[in-house]
């Protein structure tokens, strides 16, 4: 339950069970010749003001004042407003401020809605109250009838729960309401000063609030009641100049005041700009009503005076919490809670339904306790409404509904956010002003900030923010603007902003909302504002922007990650300007610079920097094209192979995994899409036809050249739609036989060394309704090439089908050319700073996983895997959206943290490694084919003591940025490099596989067919093939996610799999509700270790001469002394030609020392 309350649990010093003026009695007796009150009409001791107080009290008894009688008091601020306060008390009646200041009218309903039948006030302000039916005492120093109520102790003994005064604030409905203040909340009020404020005897305290606010409570009984002396300041209608306050202070000795925040931060404004000091007697000062500027809260640190910020409606007896800055850890940005409930107060911080909030959750502040008034005077139904009953206390206690909205920092402070009946609605939209107010007052050479809605008709409202600026005058409204679109949702930045020379204040100090300049007849811009490009730089971006975001208007000052942009169209957008621009660019680039006036900067300072290399696109791409025949001729005269290019180094790892584990459909990708309406068979097998025909990948197959691994184009190998017929299946059976028949064709194996790799399937289902079925394998295949794919196969299928001659652009290079370029591109000074990131990022690399499997990894790798698949709530989608742009990250990033939680928590390991694919098409042009490009990286993570939520979901976005700036080392080629230890049946660096996919694809139609989205199979129809330990996608399925995890059946049931699954939803919510709560959670036992892999015997000479090293031994083993993958065809090629034993490449990656490789040779069957 979130309850804050104070620290400390020392007994109150006065008794709840007594009354104010018995409290006030007892300090006589014990301060009698001490100055209780003082003022420009003169001063009393304690026993002369309890003298003067008896006196009116037993005239007001003479004239039938009773307990809890309304008498009004109406006084400047004086000595003699004290004597009437007291004596009001005195007769067990309660008094009813009444401000001079307030105009006639208000005075009047003051008093006619307080039923008072008595007035007691000063002489020379009797014609303010002429004209209403209520008696008038006059109150004077010396009045006629000052010695005529002489006699005994006056005083009227009345219960801890009596009405003591009744205090007016401005109500909803327009009318104020009386307030009912209790005297067992002013004791406590008092309690808590001298208990927690630090007030005693000796203190001089300045009065300043207004007796009709009440503040005026703060100020005059905690004084009365601990034995300090009540400096009333006399200023009547308004606070004085800062200046003449400073000489107020000194003149009259002040060792404590309470100020408004707003008052405050003038006062600071005047330190910081004459140099001036406090007098040295202050000890302490109170200030409330707003939040404090940072500036100043830590400015005011060098002054090394407490300072106390205290919060409290009148409800609450004006006071229900306070932060004692001396008393509590400072913060290091300036931030001033309320703090803690003082003594005899609860506070908490409830949501709409009355449910406590978690930490650091905004939630409305209930107070409940001592301090609570008694309701509202003649209005039992607010009462009702506003004092709720406490669930959380003993029997009968209520709760008051401020609504005013906190949350609790981690110390257990609370911080003020606003008001909740503050918010506004626009569009649809509901915002709370308090949030966008913190935000612009975060910002630098902002001194104040108020946000309202504009004065327009409901449809037209937008945001205003008005302002104050700090010395170097008022920020610029770009940066304004650009800066909050980093802290806040697009909807939450104004459109308007106007700069003020001071906000506007009451007469009580505070900022006067009403009093704000109205705005009208400005236009907000759509969305984000809309700014218009301003160069031919911005001009390209926006349009390069709106393609790949799919938006038909983009601003120079929107956002990507407010756009909805994720890391795959990071690297399209990349791609494009790279090509456009002729610059070298990288995702990381884009994401560390989100707008299109920051990145187009970038771009512009890199053409600045460029030096022109005298050839465009199409002559760089030539010479790529001239380079790959050049191979093609070497590579068939030396091996005879025609039309073979070099393999990428994406398809190079594939092409050995393939060989390892031959004939399993662990790499087969499939998708699926319908069809509705009438559909020419024809059009779609030409368009099939056409798209193998641009992409020559789809015509490939992989076989040796030598030693080496090639990819040979075989133009009579392209891919047919084959025509399943379920004309013999009754018309309500055909789906579930066409996914029947489905199932056995995606899990069909695909050998790279037979081509074509992409196969496609028809089941008719009805004569207007088809399912298409596509299986290719990952060596040809990848995600990009799925929208490059369907794009190019509905064009093409139009032209088609309207007898059209197809128009689609040229591709610049094939995937042969590019595999070329990129081996020569991965050389030199380029792949030694990729390497070298890599070396130092896994560098001593945590030890597999201890997942909880319960059963120990096989010793041979066993890929036989399940599946469970759950869909997520609509609503956590729009979630995981909002808190990634809120917290400046993509989707991704915040889905991969959540994994990290579960990962940390189920294994007990802080420092983690998850494989994740990368996109890896940098080189412009290769965002328009159909190829495998994609790269395997290790995103390692690690966890430190202490970390918050936000600052491990900053370390993934840092680790994730930078792999993608690094995404170009093939995988292989690291693992060749950095020869970490194998462990029996395990990838290296990692076990665990993260990825986020899109299983649809916006539905495409053409005249008279339409075609629903390309749907993913490996998301939803098991394989029955495990690539890694744990495989987790999350899939976009355009409302919500479906979170879907492949598991190893060697190592887990399917109710472990699904425990984790439920684990990282868990997770995902915590993750969601607070950034500030603690990352780590205490995990449960570690499970064991698995065992490192054994040694046996040798075949030494061999390997010594492969490795040029006669120091090795009979338990080395071959990746760890070095071997890659090309060398292990080198072995195995070996041990078939010179043992003549058939040894399969899977085999020897099991059997990867000379030992354990001649047992398998000499063993029975070999």
């Amino acid at each position: 339950m979130q309850t804050v309350q104070q620290k400390q649990s020392e007994s109150r010093v006065l008794n709840a069970r007594e009354s104010v003026h018995g409290a006030f009695e007892k300090c006589v007796l014990e301060y009698p010749d001490s100055v209780s009150v003082e003022s420009v009409d003169g001063r009393l001791t304690y026993r002369e003001l309890n003298e003067r107080a008896d006196r009116l009290a037993r005239r007001l008894a003479r004239l039938g004042v009773g307990p809890e009688a309304p008498v009004a008091v109406c006084a400047e601020p004086s000595v003699s407003l004290v004597v009437a306060i007291l004596g009001v008390l005195k007769a067990g009646a309660a008094f009813v401020p009444l401000d001079p200041g307030y105009p006639p009218a208000r005075l009047a309903g003051l008093l006619a809605d307080s039923g008072a039948a008595v007035a007691v006030v000063q002489s020379e302000l009797a014609q303010v109250l002429s004209g209403t039916e209520v008696r008038l005492i006059p109150l004077d120093a010396e009045g006629p009838d000052a010695g005529e109520e002489s006699g005994g102790r006056p005083s009227a003994d009345v219960p801890a729960d009596a009405v003591a005064c009744v205090y007016y604030t401005s109500g909803s409905t327009g009318s104020p309401k009386g307030v009912l203040v209790t005297h067992r909340g002013l004791l406590n009020l008092a309690s808590a000063a001298t208990r927690e404020f630090g007030l005693a005897p000796g203190d001089r305290f300045l009065q300043l609030a207004s007796i009709g606010f009440s503040a005026a409570l703060e100020e005059i009984f905690p004084s009365l009641l601990c034995g300090s002396t009540l400096v009333l300041a006399g200023y009547r209608r308004a606070l004085p100049d800062v200046g003449h306050f400073l000489g107020a202070l000194e003149e009259q000795r002040i060792t404590g005041f309470e100020i408004t925040t707003a008052y405050w931060h003038q006062l600071m404004d005047e330190l910081h700009t004459t140099g001036a000091a406090l007098p040295d007697r202050v000890r302490f000062v109170v200030v409330g009503g707003d939040r404090a500027r940072a500036e100043h809260v830590l400015a005011w640190r060098t002054t090394g005076i407490p300072l106390i910020n205290v919060y409290g409606p009148t409800e609450a007896t004006a006071t229900a919490s306070y932060h004692h800055t001396a008393k509590e850890r400072p913060d290091p940005e300036g931030l001033l809670p309320i703090g803690r409930a003082i003594t005899g107060a609860r506070m908490h911080l409830l949501d709409a339904a009355g449910h406590p909030v978690g930490p650091g959750e905004q939630g409305e502040i209930h107070v409940g306790g001592d301090c609570l008034a008694r309701g509202y005077l003649g209005d039992p139904a607010q009462t009702a409404q506003a004092f709720v009953p406490d669930p959380f206390g003993a029997a009968g206690g209520r709760l008051y509904r401020t609504g005013d909205l906190g949350r609790a920092l981690p110390d257990g402070t609370v911080e003020f956010l606003g008001r909740r009946d503050n918010q506004i609605k626009i569009r649809g939209v509901r915002i709370e002003p308090a949030e966008v107010e913190a935000a612009l007052q975060r910002y630098p050479g902002i001194a104040q900030a108020l946000v309202s809605a504009s004065a327009d008709e409901p449809e037209d409202r937008h945001l205003v923010a008005y302002l104050t600026a700090g010395e170097a005058g008022p920020p610029d409204e770009g940066e304004l603007r650009a800066y909050l679109s980093t802290v806040l949702p697009s909807q939450l930045v104004p459109s308007v902003y106007v700069v003020l020379d001071a906000m506007p204040l009451t007469a009580h100090g505070k900022v006067d909302r009403a009093g704000l300049p109205p705005v009208t007849g400005h236009r907000p811009r759509p969305a984000t504002p809309y700014v218009e490009p301003r160069n031919a730089t911005e001009t390209a971006l926006t349009a390069l922007w709106a393609d790949v975001l799919d938006r038909e208007l983009i601003g120079v000052q929107d956002d990507f990650f407010a756009l909805g942009g994720n890391s795959l169209q990071a690297v399209r957008i990349v791609a494009k300007a790279r090509r456009r621009f002729d610059v070298e660019l990288r995702a990381a680039d884009l994401l560390a610079e989100p707008t299109v006036a920051a990145f187009a900067a970038r771009i512009d300072g890199l053409l600045r920097e460029a030096v022109p290399h005298g050839s465009d696109d199409e002559a760089w791409w030539k010479h790529w094209r001239e380079e790959l025949r050049s191979f093609e001729e070497r590579t068939a005269a030396q091996t005879g192979q025609r039309g073979a290019g070099p393999l990428g180094m994406s398809q190079q790892g594939l092409w050995m995994l393939s060989k390892f584990q031959p004939g399993i459909p662990l790499y087969n990708e499939a998708w699926q899409c319908r069809l509705h309406g009438p559909l020419d068979r024809a059009a779609l097998g030409n368009a099939l036809s056409r798209i193998a025909e641009r992409h020559e990948v789809l015509r490939t197959r992989f076989a040796l050249a030598g030693p080496q691994p090639v990819q040979i184009v075989d133009a009579s190998a392209a891919p047919r739609l084959e025509l399943c017929d379920l004309d013999g299946v009754e018309p309500s059976g055909r789906l579930d036989a066409a996914l029947a028949l489905r199932d056995e064709v995606i899990m069909a194996p695909l050998d790279p060394s037979v081509a074509p790799l992409a196969k496609a399937w028809l089941f008719p289902l009805a004569d207007d309704e088809h399912l298409v079925v596509f299986t290719m394998h990952h060596i040809v295949w990848d995600g990009i090439s799925k929208e490059v794919f369907l794009d190019e196969l509905v064009a093409l299928y139009e032209a088609f089908r309207n007898g059209e001659n197809p128009a689609l652009r040229p591709l610049p290079l094939t995937y042969r050319a590019y595999a070329l370029w990129q081996r020569s591109h991965l050389t030199g000074t380029t792949f030694d700073r990729l390497l070298d990131y890599w070396r130092t990022q896994l560098a001593d690399p945590p030890e597999p996983l201890p997942l909880p499997s319960g059963r120990p990894a096989p010793p041979v790798q066993d890929y036989a895997g399940g599946k469970v698949v759950l869909p997520l709530a609509p609503a956590l989608r729009e979630r995981v959206i909002e808190v990634a742009r809120r917290e400046n990250v993509t989707p991704f990033m915040l889905l991969f943290t959540a994994l990290c939680a579960q990962l940390h928590h189920s294994t007990g390991q802080d420092d983690l490694c998850v494989g994740t694919p990368l996109a890896n098409r940098t080189l412009p042009g290769t965002e328009s084919l159909i190829g495998c490009f994609i790269n395997s990286v290790a995103l390692r993570v690690k966890l430190d003591d202490g970390m918050t939520r936000r600052q491990a979901l900053a370390r993934v976005r840092a680790t994730c940025l930078d792999a993608i700036e690094h995404q170009e080392l093939p995988f292989d080629k690291l693992v060749e490099e950095l020869r970490p230890r194998r462990h029996p049946g395990r990838s290296p660096y990692f076990q665990v596989w993260f990825a986020m996919g899109d299983d649809t694809l916006l539905p495409r139609k053409s005249p008279g067919l339409s075609i629903d989205g390309f749907e993913d199979l490996s998301t939803g129809v098991s394989t029955g093939m495990a690539k890694l330990d744990l495989n987790w996608i999350v899939v976009d399925r355009g409302d919500h996610y479906a979170l879907s995890l492949t598991y190893r059946t060697a190592l887990f049931d399917e109710d472990t799999a699904r425990s984790m699954v439920e684990a990282f939803q868990e997770r995902l919510g915590e993750l969601l509700q607070d950034p500030e709560a603690p990352f780590r959670l205490p995990a449960p036992p570690a499970g064991e270790e698995q065992n490192g892999p054994g040694v046996e015997e040798q075949l030494l000479a061999q390997w010594r001469e492969m490795f040029n090293n006669d120091d090795i031994g009979p338990e080395d083993d071959f990746f760890e002394l070095g071997g890659y993958s090309m060398l292990a065809v080198e072995v195995v090629t070996r041990v078939q030609e010179e043992f003549g034993v058939e040894i399969s490449f899977a085999d020897f990656f099991e059997v990867p020392t000379v030992a354990e490789l001649a047992r398998k040779i000499t063993s029975p069957g070999s």
